[in-house]
């Protein structure tokens, strides 16, 4: 066993239950409107791959952007939703 496994070994043995932990004083967080994640580098959200159409003019525009072009309409629209706009 090396020294790791033998840390985690003492902390579970010193832990408490689940079963015995009181929440009462912890306030249940059931809404996350207007939450900042804080750092996008360590909070990566669940993305969904989706078709939509747009003009191409536009996908034009957005593509010349260059790469990180669909992470960056991704941003705007959060943005936007976050603002209350959409």
């Amino acid at each position: 066993m090396n020294e790791l496994e033998n840390i985690i070994k003492e902390c579970e043995k010193n832990a408490i239950p689940d079963s015995e932990i009181d929440y009462a004083e912890i306030p249940p967080i059931d809404n996350f409107e207007g939450f900042n994640f804080g750092n996008q580098k360590y909070f990566k959200p669940i993305k969904e791959q989706v078709s939509i159409r747009i003009n191409k003019v536009l996908l034009a525009h957005l593509r010349s952007k260059g790469k990180g072009w669909q992470s960056q309409v991704n941003d705007f629209l959060m943005n936007a939703y976050q603002n209350g706009q959409i």
